[in-house]
């Protein structure tokens, strides 16, 4: 008896599977006070460890709520300068193409750079030679000098996040020269082979 009042009594319901629920103070021999007290006690701390637990649920349930609903929180800080500098370029009424034209550029490259930071790597197609997993082919032209899968243009840039594909590049690719045949019969010669 001694040994079982060492342990704590929740680890010996714990132990045992029981939910706290079939505790029951029955008769027993000797000290059913006690017993009954023991019982009441385990009863009374199921019930707090399921209240802390259910509150420790709804919690981590409002955390994940507000990381979806604030996960790009960072990612939008980010991006935020780049529309005022674009609300300024379209506020240059007088300003003319070669300055609004280089005043995008430097935004579209300042944007790119920002990007980086947060894994966003942009593929680099045009020559290179045509990938299936990298590469979304949306043409394919014979062109003189150029080996068959080569991209000759790109149409929309591919990125990768983190190494891994986000978005396909859409491209252009050389087709392969057409193989000659070498032994066509002339035409209208009328002979079977």
């Amino acid at each position: 008896m001694e040994d079982r009042e060492k342990e704590s009594p929740l680890a010996e319901v714990v132990g045992e599977g029981s939910t706290g629920e079939d505790v029951e103070a029955g008769p027993t021999s000797g000290g059913e006070p006690a017993e009954t007290a023991d019982a009441a006690k385990l009863k009374e701390q199921l019930a707090y460890l399921a209240a802390e637990f259910e509150n420790f649920r709804k919690r981590v349930a409002r955390e994940r709520e507000a990381q979806a609903a604030f996960g790009n929180e960072k990612l939008l800080r980010a991006v935020l300068p780049f529309l005022d500098n674009l609300e300024r370029a379209m506020g240059q009424e007088g300003a003319s193409a070669v300055s609004l034209l280089s005043g995008v550029r430097m935004t579209h490259d300042q944007f790119l750079l920002e990007l980086r930071k947060f894994g966003l790597e942009q593929l680099s197609a045009q020559g290179g030679t045509f990938d299936p997993s990298l590469h979304e082919a949306i043409a394919s032209v014979p062109a003189s000098g150029k080996p068959g899968g080569t991209i000759l243009a790109e149409a929309r840039k591919g990125y990768l996040l983190h190494g891994r594909l986000l978005r396909p590049a859409q491209v252009t690719v050389a087709a392969a020269p057409p193989e000659d045949g070498g032994g066509d019969a002339p035409a209208g010669s009328g002979e079977r082979p």
